[in-house]
């Protein structure tokens, strides 16, 4: 639910775009789900880790992963292809803004991840983060405020 969250922030913040959800997959525009809930790429996905399809039809687009968490991979790649740097926040990279987004019909997929384990190094050496962290958040720490800053990085990369 976090990066269907994540993925209507970043429509508001590329387009304006007010999304609300539904559980009624006919009545939406943008359908998320695994082959389990969506019966879309059964076959194709069958057997495959972190592995999503994109695909634009009749005026309406299904990210399917083949786990949730494929079907996380292909949220967050909407995202980065609508004009949302997975650094928008942490490098200050802008956010793409368009009156309008066109999306082409057909389909998209990466295939499966390269490595199966995938993390990022914060380096934690004093003054560097732990000052920029006490001036931001007030705390010595961070607490939850930047761990979700961290997180949500970690997601879309």
């Amino acid at each position: 639910m976090l990066a269907a969250q994540n993925l209507q922030k970043d429509l508001k913040a590329v387009c304006g775009a007010n999304v609300t959800f539904t559980t009624e997959a006919k009545e939406a525009t943008i359908v998320i789900g695994t082959p389990s809930t969506t019966k879309a790429y059964t076959k194709q996905l069958k057997g495959k880790t972190e592995m999503y399809y994109i695909e634009a039809k009749d005026g309406q687009l299904n990210i399917v992963g083949s786990d949730r968490r494929g079907a996380i991979f292909g949220i967050y790649e909407l995202s980065q292809q609508i004009g949302v740097s997975p650094w928008y926040y942490w490098a200050d990279t802008p956010i793409d803004v368009h009156q309008s987004l066109y999306i082409k019909n057909g389909v998209y997929t990466d295939g499966e991840p390269a490595v199966k384990w995938r993390g990022l190094f914060l380096n934690d050496e004093a003054p560097c983060l732990t000052s920029w962290v006490k001036n931001t958040f007030g705390t010595g720490y961070g607490a939850h405020r930047f761990y979700e800053k961290v997180f949500d990085l970690i997601l879309r990369l």
